[in-house]
């Protein structure tokens, strides 16, 4: 079912001591839906991307992954069970130097998952034949380039068959003319029907590929619209004044 429900967000709050970060977000999130997040630098939306895998502790408030409230003291013994199913993709690649690109992609899948070795080596190279890098197995992450390791970094998260993809502005440390290699594999991948929430300063991405857009500012959901018509036809005068500077 396309609007079957993955994540349900219910008054999520985040504080820093006394600075309200997240302040009662309450959203849903539907499988096979590209959603992007946008808004000013400081409003909060890394912090909102932290706190759906529990990278970041909401101070309260309910996350539910697939009906389970994941935040219920009695879920966290539980929760690299939960991480697993959320593929995190960060700004910096936090690929280890000192393996291959082979070893980075199937370290995980075999240790955590049990994957056997070949089977995990198999997939690897389907994966890097998708995005591009069939060639670069061998290769170490200083030989790559910033769009190589976040392609590869990419590849990772999908080692372990996430159910949803989390992108926290996963082009932002690149050059510019390496941008687009890895937009092109994010667009492919939300073509695959992968469910995707992305963080993103990229404003043709968030038009083009998101169904969704939501607009956050201030730790609050200020629009939350399909793509086309938060874009169109924006309404409240933050968003106006944002794609102002933006657009």
């Amino acid at each position: 079912m396309a609007n079957e429900k993955l994540i349900q967000v219910v008054d999520l709050c985040k504080s820093y001591h006394k600075l309200d970060v997240i302040k009662h977000i309450s959203v849903d999130f539907s499988k096979n839906e590209v959603v992007s997040i946008i808004g000013p630098s400081g409003g909060g939306k890394s912090t909102f991307l932290r706190c759906m895998n529990l990278l970041e502790k909401p101070s309260s408030g309910q996350i539910l992954f697939n009906g389970v409230d994941i935040c219920a003291k009695d879920q966290s013994k539980y929760i690299d069970q939960h991480r697993q199913k959320m593929g995190m993709v960060f700004q910096q690649f936090n690929l280890f130097n000192n393996m291959t690109v082979m070893k980075n992609l199937t370290a995980a899948p075999v240790r955590i998952k049990g994957m056997d070795k070949k089977q995990a080596e198999d997939k690897a190279i389907e994966l890097l034949g998708r995005v591009g890098l069939a060639d670069r197995a061998d290769a170490y992450p200083d030989q790559l380039s910033g769009g190589q390791k976040q392609r590869i970094a990419i590849v990772r998260s999908l080692m372990m068959d996430p159910e949803v993809m989390l992108f926290d502005e996963p082009t932002s440390a690149l050059d510019p003319e390496m941008i687009g290699e890895v937009l092109d594999v994010m667009k492919q991948l939300a073509e695959s029907g992968m469910t995707m929430i992305v963080v993103t300063h990229e404003m043709r991405f968030a038009r083009e590929v998101s169904s969704r857009t939501i607009f956050l500012d201030d730790g609050r959901i200020v629009e939350d619209k399909s793509s086309h018509e938060l874009f169109d036809h924006p309404e409240s005068p933050r968003l106006i004044s944002f794609f102002d500077k933006m657009l």
